[in-house]
């Protein structure tokens, strides 16, 4: 028994050893893999981090800088250049020749109330009143410059329009009513708007306002003018009323008895 002692006890240290070694090989870091931690100084990669910084750097504000438009845009002033201004009434005018359409009243009407002013101011006065008288066809029957190039007036007055109101396309006569205003020639003239006839116009007042230039241009459309029963022509005074608007509207500088 004392001779296999030895053998036994070896056995048990070298277990022991061994139980030691197995522990110590599970909770003991490897040395060779902390030395790798070089590869961490490859960080480079860090210093591209300015280009994607934590606050973005400042925009140029629009408001700073105002913008220009193209080069080729027109101004408001352009786009719409403003009216012409009309003629001034001629000091020395002696024969004013009215033309128009069946507003005028022949003898009576407007037409009379006319004279009557003008005849108190010593200028002569007449007046033509064409029946059915459309813009296109007075323009192109050339009457106006017919008219013109027999009596030679110093001024000349059209009340046109009235029959062409409620046409569908208004802007199909602006080549007529320039028509009229070429024949008018170098003379003073004023183009008196119609009255309105009861139902609703299509933008003929509108076309005519900017088209009549250079004669000068008077709007009767939203007179309150009393009507006769055809609610279309005036009553004597409310043709009165007309001829008052109307002698304001050409700045005469002469004074008128009351008729």
């Amino acid at each position: 028994m004392m001779m296999q002692r030895p053998v036994w006890w070896a056995v048990l240290v070298g277990l022991a050893a061994l139980t030691i070694a197995v522990v110590l090989s599970r909770h003991t870091p490897i040395p060779a893999r902390a030395t790798v931690a070089p590869v961490a100084t490859v960080a480079p990669i860090a210093t591209v981090a300015p280009m994607a910084p934590s606050k973005p750097a400042p925009e140029p504000v629009a408001s700073d800088v105002a913008p220009s438009p193209p080069p080729d845009a027109p101004s408001s002033a352009e786009a719409d250049p403003p009216p012409v201004p009309g003629p001034t009434w001629p000091a020395g005018a002696k024969y004013v020749l009215h033309v128009g359409d069946s507003s005028l009243g022949f003898e009576q009407g407007l037409a009379l109330e006319m004279k009557t002013r003008f005849d108190a101011a010593g200028v002569r006065y007449e007046a033509v009143t064409e029946i059915d008288a459309g813009l296109h066809t007075f323009a192109t029957s050339r009457k106006l410059e017919e008219l013109l190039r027999w009596k030679k007036p110093d001024v000349v007055l059209l009340t046109l329009g009235m029959n062409n109101l409620t046409v569908a396309r208004p802007a199909d006569y602006e080549a007529d009513v320039k028509s009229i205003v070429a024949q008018a020639g170098d003379r003073p003239c004023w183009w008196i708007g119609p009255l309105s006839i009861g139902r609703p116009e299509t933008g003929l007042i509108a076309m005519l306002a900017r088209t009549t230039a250079p004669c000068g241009w008077m709007n009767s459309y939203d007179l309150a003018i009393e009507r006769q029963p055809d609610h279309l022509h005036p009553t004597q005074p409310g043709a009165s009323h007309w001829a008052d608007a109307i002698w304001i509207s050409l700045g005469a500088p002469m004074r008128v008895a009351p008729p």
